[in-house]
């Protein structure tokens, strides 16, 4: 629910669930819930590209790296 308390979610494990890691919690239920919040992260995020491709973004982000050098 929106308006439920999400104790367990402090800053470490948010980070940790954001890398891609499991979470580090012992409670089974607080473990489950960790879990979906993953799932759900993993479905949102996009898949990586191709080994050897550009990132989106990529050129333009060297371009004005260059002329701010």
């Amino acid at each position: 629910m929106a308006d439920e308390q999400n104790g367990w979610l402090d800053r470490e494990t948010a980070e940790r669930l954001l890398n891609g890691e499991p979470s580090a919690a012992a409670d089974p239920v607080v473990r489950e819930q960790a879990e979906r919040l993953a799932a759900a992260l993993g479905a949102l995020a996009d898949p990586p590209p191709p080994p050897g491709r550009e990132l989106p973004g990529e050129a333009a982000a060297l371009a004005a790296f260059r002329t701010a050098r």
